[in-house]
């Protein structure tokens, strides 16, 4: 647990994608660049997660998931969110990492 952490830890500052919820006004259409994505600590991050307010997702590949991710991570490689973006949920923030 504390090796997950301690990975988990390095990503400081985590990409976050608000979906449709009263959290934010960001629609996906406005989303540009990474500059239009809100970042957060890894102490908020956790919050959400122990909260069950968040889903976290692992954007490397399936063979780097398959040695070590974050508990409860799930593996969506980068190149396939455009293809399974239906699969996310609406009504939490979503955490991605590649870290």
């Amino acid at each position: 647990m504390n090796n997950q952490i301690v990975k988990l830890g390095t990503l400081i500052l985590v990409l976050v994608l608000i979906s449709c919820s009263a959290q934010t006004d960001l629609d996906a259409n406005q989303i540009t660049s990474a500059n239009d994505v809100q970042r957060i600590t890894f102490t908020d991050a956790k919050a959400l997660l122990d909260a069950g307010d968040a889903v976290l997702y692992d954007t490397r590949s399936n063979a780097s998931y398959r040695v070590s991710h974050a508990r409860g991570a799930i593996s969506l490689p980068a190149f396939e969110v455009e293809e399974r973006y239906q699969e996310l949920p609406t009504d939490k923030a979503l955490i991605f990492y590649c870290a």
